[in-house]
């Protein structure tokens, strides 16, 4: 069958992106990604414009935040990557950009509800800690605490959709019966190895959250740049994991139980095991445990 973008696809594409954005926040990215690399910029800009206008405009703020922002982050991660620029600082430049958006977005929100003021915003976040609680009663939110970690709840969301936009792009490709074609600086997950440089910035932020030094600001951002280094590290882990499922040849049922346990029960062993990639090199050591195995 031939493969062929139509305009039938398009409205399939944007349609399912669209819905899963508004019911996931970043489960539309691989879909995103499709339809930028099929249609063009000028159709994702103008569908990302008029929906995240349309959300704003009936009063869906939240929802028009997380839109506008995923949107933002993996337009310009595509525009660095067509342009040849490595994934590392294409992605830094692109969650960058979606955390201005963001944080634009809050404003406007604030501004748009008459929230003017530090203790009106405190206010708002007792409330959704408060709503939360009521809802599940188990989970202890500090709202103090809450406010602190917001920038790097923001930064973990738009790496998510660009994580998983690029790991899902492939399949969903395939799943449309779409010609894919391919960039030589893309990012490929058996690949994915965080700067060597990167280590000791979250080592850094790890000792910062641990001992009192330079005051309570710093803290802060030390607590804010180790949540995040913990999801990168955690991509990190997912390909060694990959790898090592891949020398042993392991079947459908056996994956996807391993990633239901490890992705969605015990994720923060996979951030240690990329961490630890760090200096063992786990896929190095597999690949030359695979070569003996099948040379034999």
């Amino acid at each position: 069958m031939k493969k062929t973008a139509t305009p039938q696809k398009f409205i399939t594409i944007s349609s399912l992106s669209i819905l899963l954005s508004m019911l996931t926040v970043v489960m539309g990215a691989p879909l995103l990604r499709v339809l930028r690399k099929t249609y063009g910029p000028v159709a994702f800009w103008i569908l990302g414009i008029v929906v995240t206008g349309a959300a704003w405009l009936l009063n869906a703020q939240p929802l028009a935040l997380f839109l506008g922002s995923v949107w933002m982050t993996l337009g310009a991660y595509m525009e660095m990557e067509q342009r040849g620029l490595g994934w590392w600082i294409s992605g830094l430049l692109s969650v960058s950009v979606g955390s201005v958006a963001a944080g634009l977005g809050i404003l406007g929100a604030f501004k748009r509800n008459g929230i003017n003021t530090y203790a009106e915003v405190q206010g708002l976040v007792e409330k959704f800690a408060q709503k939360v609680q009521e809802m599940n009663p188990a989970v202890k939110m500090d709202p103090g605490v809450l406010m602190q970690q917001v920038p790097s709840a923001v930064v973990i969301i738009l790496v998510l959709a660009l994580g998983l936009g690029l790991i899902f792009e492939r399949r969903v490709f395939s799943w449309l019966n779409l010609p894919r074609e391919k960039i030589a600086s893309q990012l490929k997950l058996l690949e994915y190895r965080l700067p060597d440089y990167f280590i000791w910035v979250a080592m850094t932020a790890f000792l910062l959250t641990m001992v009192s030094f330079g005051g309570k600001a710093i803290a802060i951002l030390a607590v804010n740049i180790l949540n995040v280094a913990i999801v990168l590290y955690f991509f990190q882990g997912l390909a060694v994991l990959e790898v090592f499922l891949n020398s042993m040849r392991a079947g459908l049922f056996i994956r996807v139980l391993t990633y239901i346990i490890l992705v969605g029960q015990l994720l923060p062993i996979l951030a240690v095991v990329g961490l630890i990639d760090y200096w063992v090199d786990f896929r190095a050591r597999l690949r030359k445990m695979k070569t003996p195995s099948e040379n034999s």
